[in-house]
């Protein structure tokens, strides 16, 4: 029981200060695919399995699949404004854009996991087609301080310790859009926002590629989670979800820019 207590504080944390120290190192859309992969959802799936039964944790999975709709719904919605407005504005309409079709996924009764698979593949290539186009981001920026560091990694250990404590009293479905929500996304999001619009579409557009590797995960959970062990099923999506992450990463750095010259000064930083 100490052991489960400890791991849910010091997992997602862990793998959270990994990405901001990627961020540092090779820049936005390479940290922002990182946190496409289920960083925080994956954790709290493993919990959930291991205290609720494999049953709610692979329905709780398909929630979770198609909740990359809606948090690309979100990243739209936010590089949109983003190109001219702040990350206030930004915000406000990428939360609508969240809730509203995380509204519309509770409602449909979509819930087998190869059918979802596709349903978000299709969606999640539909809106990287209507993504602004970024320049690539090879290079690290050292911004992330020490201090940001330590409270990136204390929310993301909260977050999967409240989503496991509330999962039960919600259901799947509504507990996966939940675990979903781009809590720290839009922490990577704003802080790259502050210092110039391009890098936040950029830390989007990394997320939204990486969430291909997220509905590999997601899927393979879902399918397999009631038939193989949970060590086993949890690990092998894992190894796929980094498999896929592998080969699209290189897209991010091959992409190139279509911004005209007039929109340069929307990469000044925001005041």
């Amino acid at each position: 029981m100490l052991f489960m207590v400890l791991l849910k504080l010091t997992l997602a944390p862990v793998l959270i200060g990994l990405v901001s120290l990627a961020e540092r190192r090779w820049g936005a859309a390479i940290s922002g695919a990182l946190v496409g992969l289920p960083l925080t959802s994956g954790p709290v799936l493993f919990f959930v399995a291991v205290e609720q039964g494999a049953s709610f944790s692979a329905h709780m999975a398909i929630g979770s699949l198609l909740g990359l709709t809606a948090l690309a719904a979100f990243a739209l919605a936010y590089s949109l404004v983003a190109r001219a407005r702040g990350w206030l504005l930004s915000m406000g309409l990428a939360i609508l854009a969240y809730v509203a079709v995380s509204a519309v996924i509770i409602e449909v009764p979509l819930r087998r996991a190869v059918l979802s698979f596709a349903v978000t593949c299709a969606g999640l290539s539909a809106v990287l087609c209507a993504f602004p186009r970024t320049p690539p981001s090879t290079t690290g920026v050292k911004s992330v301080t020490g201090g940001e560091l330590i409270w990136r990694m204390i929310t993301a250990g909260l977050l999967v310790f409240l989503l496991t404590a509330v999962a039960p009293i919600l259901g799947p479905i509504a507990s996966a859009l939940i675990t979903m929500s781009p809590v720290y996304i839009s922490i990577l999001t704003v802080f790259n926002h502050l210092k110039s619009g391009m890098r936040a579409i950029t830390v989007l557009k990394g997320a939204l590629t990486g969430a291909f590797g997220g509905a590999v995960f997601f899927v393979i959970v879902a399918a397999a989670l009631e038939r193989l062990a949970i060590g086993v099923c949890f690990g092998m999506a894992a190894l796929a979800a980094v498999a896929v992450q592998a080969v699209l990463v290189p897209y991010l750095r091959l992409v190139p820019a279509r911004d005209r010259p007039a929109r340069r000064n929307h990469d000044l930083p925001y005041r």
